[in-house]
């Protein structure tokens, strides 16, 4: 499916508009299937699933023939995360049309999404027999001969990919995230260098080439790099803004305020920039420049974790310990906050405390919280994995209990306990809740294994989800 780029934003939002218009009306009428493509991908990006298959089912009418648009179903599926449903749409337009890279390259993305990354080469493989000369294609696959160590495979591709779109250099930072993932510092030094050689007009690929050296801790080098990939783009803010985490690291506090502005100036609602300056000013000791920084970082986005320890910790720092305490009641109070924050701010609290205060704060937090399901799957893993368990896990059990007899959470409260028991070292409580968990949801076993490394190397896990099996 190819983007729409001769359509300017407004031309999106008036089909939209008139779409719309048209339901409410009931005064249906022909559209264009270009226009119907365009509506249909606008719908699925605003997430605005419910009129989208509306649309879908309106273009499907009007164009039944049409794999356009059963690609766009497939697309809206994996979007509301109803991946058994797409694969068996997937499966469907395999037999009822003729092989497309399109098809296998959406397969391809459905595997990833899957998890099963295993399908996933043998996919764009086949995509790419079909379209050799696809961009998108070439650089997907490109991206699976670097993870599987094939550098050279994946710059023959690239070449291909850039060769017939401008526009795909701009992706290469994905590849990045390969190298990182599998700390290869040194072998992404190498790729991107020889990127940047054949390629020094590419603002992505010095880019990429300073993130390398930023993990290899070679800060002047990738300075280098970013200031290279500025010349190209002048108004590349993130390019500033790394140098200025890059100055940072050096413990140039100047310059690395001095580059954080100059990301401001690009983009003033640059909240990890003001952050930034928060953080320079608190090491050089100017407090109160560094919370004027760090509260103008909430004010332009007021979950910025960073500013909001920095606040707490500049309070601790200068004997404001109760200020310190109210702050934290508050930012907790307010609105929604992460588990990681949850556990960051009890590092503030002596740890006699710690196990109250969490208690305080989970309370404060999991009232606001509407996916309150998924929050308590994070809190049992960081209750799992923190240091002090012994204090925290006891914690973490009678909290859970509260939530046992809520229907909305009955398939999984049973999982979680279990692994608080285990890790606790009761394993007999453990077992009667895994067995429980494994009667009525035996699916969720692989995410119970998840929250803890040791859990699947207990004996009477492996046993008990074996006989369940």
């Amino acid at each position: 499916m190819e983007e729409n780029e001769e359509y300017t934003d407004d031309e999106v939002t008036r089909l939209v508009d008139n779409f719309r218009e048209m339901l409410h009306t009931g005064e249906m009428r022909y559209i264009e299937d270009e226009d119907m493509e365009v509506i249909i991908e606008s719908l699925i990006g605003q997430m605005d699933f419910k009129t989208a298959t509306k649309a879908l089912n309106y273009a499907l009418r009007l164009f039944p023939t049409s794999l356009v648009f059963r690609l766009l179903k497939v697309r809206k599926l994996m979007m509301e995360l109803k991946l058994e449903s797409a694969g068996k749409e997937l499966d469907r337009i395999e037999r009822e049309f003729a092989p497309a890279a399109e098809i296998y390259l959406e397969k391809a993305f459905l595997s990833k999404l899957a998890g099963a990354d295993d399908q996933t080469f043998p996919l764009l493989k086949k995509a790419h027999r079909l379209a050799p000369d696809e961009p998108e294609i070439n650089l997907m696959l490109a991206g699976e001969y670097v993870r599987q160590g094939f550098y050279d495979r994946g710059i023959t591709l690239l070449r291909t990919a850039m060769q017939n779109d401008e526009l795909i250099e701009e992706q290469l930072f994905t590849l990045s995230y390969i190298f990182e993932e599998n700390s290869k510092y040194d072998d992404a030094v190498a790729f991107f260098r020889q990127l940047t050689d054949e390629y020094p007009l590419s603002k992505a690929s010095w880019f990429a080439l300073g993130l390398a050296y930023s993990w290899k801790r070679e800060f002047p080098k990738a300075i280098d790099a970013y200031l290279n990939a500025i010349s190209l783009d002048e108004e590349a803010s993130t390019a500033y803004f790394n140098i200025g985490n890059a100055y940072f690291e050096m413990g140039d506090y100047t310059n690395a305020l001095h580059y954080y502005e100059e990301t401001l100036r690009l983009d003033d609602q640059d909240f990890h920039a003001m952050s930034g300056i928060g953080d320079c000013y608190y090491s050089m000791n100017d407090f109160e420049q560094a919370l004027d920084a760090y509260h103008q970082a909430l004010i332009l986005n007021s979950d910025t974790t960073d500013a909001l320890l920095g606040i707490i910790t500049i309070l601790q720092e200068t004997g404001r310990g109760d200020e310190a305490e109210d702050f934290i009641r508050q930012t907790v109070s307010l609105e929604p906050r992460s588990i990681e924050l949850l556990f960051d701010i009890l590092h503030f609290y002596e740890k006699d405390e710690q196990a109250e205060k969490l208690k305080e704060l989970f309370q404060l937090t999991i009232e606001q919280i509407e996916n309150k399901e998924e929050f308590l799957y994070f809190f049992t893993v960081f209750c799992c994995n923190v240091e002090n368990k012994e204090e925290i896990l006891p914690l973490g059990i009678e909290l859970l209990n509260n939530y046992l007899d809520n229907e909305e959470m009955a398939l999984s409260i049973p999982y979680l306990l279990a692994a608080l028991y285990y890790i606790s070292g009761n394993h007999a409580t453990g077992r009667n809740y895994l067995s429980n968990a494994l009667l009525i949801n035996y699916e969720d076993h692989t995410r119970f294994l998840n929250i803890h490394p040791s859990l699947s190397e207990i004996e009477d896990v492996r046993i008990l989800i074996e006989r369940y099996r």
